[in-house]
């Protein structure tokens, strides 16, 4: 499975891609801003991971440009308490997975991944379809 982290806070960054990595399986790519998002344009990503500070607005900014071409990713976003309790509005709009509050709590963080594990490793999951050629 592959991961895709976007996360600004470098702490936050380091805690969730060393969790990531207690997962087997899991491959972790980082990235920065829109660069990281558009990391996805060219390379098939099962989850992506996004958080800017300060505040909701920079996620929603990240999240919205990821669904501009990318729709089927499972999405986790990153945000203070009271910046989650905003961004909840949007979960529908783009399809969160889940939101995670920071700073990240690792329980939350491993059931939150181990939902999108046994989801993707389910009988019912279906394959992602390929990614077109770039053009």
């Amino acid at each position: 499975m592959e991961a895709l982290l976007v996360v600004a806070d470098p702490l936050t960054r380091d805690l969730v891609k060393v969790a990531l990595q207690q997962f087997p399986g899991i491959q972790v790519t980082v990235g920065v801003g829109y660069a990281g998002v558009d990391l996805a344009r060219s390379r098939r990503f099962d989850c992506v991971f996004v958080g800017d500070a300060p505040g909701a607005a920079g996620v929603t900014k990240l999240m919205r440009h990821l669904r501009s071409f990318e729709q089927e990713t499972a999405l986790f976003a990153l945000a203070g308490d009271g910046e989650v309790r905003k961004l909840a509005a949007d979960k529908s709009t783009y399809d969160v997975h889940s939101f995670l509050t920071t700073p990240v709590v690792l329980k939350e963080l491993f059931a939150a991944v181990a939902r999108l594990v046994e989801r993707r490793s389910g009988p019912n999951h279906r394959a992602p379809r390929a990614r077109a050629a770039l053009r």
